[in-house]
């Protein structure tokens, strides 16, 4: 879209993205849910309850999926009617949506997927999904929007392809390395509320520390929205440029859920202490790295989403944010990891309340005097916040239990 000559359309893939946010990182508890609960029945050598994690985490993916694909015109309809935005840019954005709603049940079935994968040991898994989805999503976008001429559908098109064709991967996996095992435990009282308990009372405490995420990156689209097109085309790149850090520092917020899940389960406090410190080392080298890059690169980096001048120049003034964002979400990212892995999502659903609570005072403390840079300030401290808040509960809540 960054190759297209009005910025209305990173604008209106920003937009879409904002309703997607809504409907998938809140129901996005199901992936680090299901791999903490899997990984410590992993440790614990209970491999019957592995299986039936993944059947009740599959099962209540396939429901959330269906029910969106049902209801998506008026969730579609209530959501733009909140939103910011001019005529143009929500019309494209809400032909976006209207397609790439229609890969919900594949999105949030792979989060089931990767979830149990991970908690099971399996990183390769997950990667190779990945791998995947984004080759088939970055080569049909292209070609749909580059030769077809096809726009926002073109992307929109790209995406569900690209999340089915994964979707049909994950369950060519499975079979092949769980097939006996996951039949067998296809049963009845597997999916009793009595059976269920430990993992709907764990993802219920996820799901409302996912809204907390979702509210903030909503809120800052959506403000970013209500300044100008421009303002939202460059908040829009820089904040795929986080995102594209935070995936990077996510393979060791992964590895640290997996790892410290099994531990727990084994009841090696020794070996939790050590997988704690070392992805905290990692993540946070790895988010210094991507830090450095944006502050003395980021020119280069942001002319690979668009070839626009008038975006490149306005994008600089924001690209010292965007380096200390960097450093604070990589702290972020690890803790929530180690938070995941321990199933300590009552001291993870705080520290986040916590954090949004930050976020919003910050802002409307700098909206003022600093209209364009408030947005990305609160987003600093919302990221340091969360490092801290959640430093401060490890000490208390999860070493003692150990």
């Amino acid at each position: 879209m960054g190759r297209m000559d009005d910025p209305a359309y990173i604008g209106a893939i920003a937009l879409g993205g904002v309703v997607f946010s809504i409907l998938y990182w809140g129901l996005g508890f199901l992936r680090p849910g299901t791999t903490g609960i899997t990984a410590q029945a992993f440790g614990a050598k209970d491999f019957a309850q592995c299986y039936r994690y993944f059947l009740q985490s599959f099962a209540l993916s396939l429901v959330f999926g269906l029910l969106i694909l049902a209801f998506h015109i008026p969730i579609g309809e209530f959501a733009y009617s909140f939103l910011n935005g001019s005529d143009q840019v929500k019309e494209l954005s809400h032909e976006y949506f209207s397609i790439r709603v229609l890969a919900a049940p594949a999105v949030i079935a792979l989060f089931a997927f990767r979830g149990w994968f991970f908690g099971m040991q399996n990183a390769v898994a997950p990667m190779v999904l990945t791998i995947v989805s984004n080759v088939i999503n970055i080569f049909l976008s292209w070609y749909l929007v580059i030769y077809c001429d096809m726009s926002v559908r073109g992307v929109a098109i790209g995406t569900v392809v690209a999340q089915y064709a994964a979707l049909l991967l994950a369950f060519g996996i499975l079979l092949y390395r769980h097939k006996a095992a996951i039949f067998r435990y296809i049963e009845k009282q597997t999916f009793q509320l009595a059976k269920m308990k430990r993992f709907l009372n764990v993802n219920q405490d996820m799901f409302l520390r996912n809204i907390g995420i979702m509210l903030v990156f909503t809120f800052f689209t959506n403000y970013s929205a209500g300044v100008s097109e421009e303002y939202l085309a460059v908040n829009e790149i820089l904040l795929q440029l986080f995102l594209f850090m935070s995936y990077s520092v996510d393979g060791f917020a992964y590895a640290s859920e997996a790892l410290v899940g099994r531990f727990i389960g084994e009841k090696s406090s020794d070996k939790v202490r050590v997988v704690v410190r070392k992805t905290l080392y990692y993540g946070l080298g790895f988010g210094t790295i991507y830090s450095l890059g944006y502050l003395f690169f980021g020119k280069w980096c942001i002319q690979l989403f668009t070839d626009n001048q008038e975006l490149i120049d306005a994008s600089l003034p924001y690209f010292k944010w965007l380096a200390l964002v960097g450093i604070c979400g990589a702290l972020a990212f690890i803790w929530d990891g180690v938070y995941s892995g321990a199933t300590a999502s009552k001291e993870l659903r705080n520290a986040m309340f916590l954090s949004v609570a930050a976020y919003f005072l910050v802002f409307f403390t700098l909206k003022n005097s600093y209209p364009k840079h408030a947005i990305w300030i609160a987003m600093n401290v919302f990221m340091l916040a969360r490092s801290l808040f959640q430093i401060f509960y490890y000490q208390k809540r999860i070493v003692g239990r150990l």
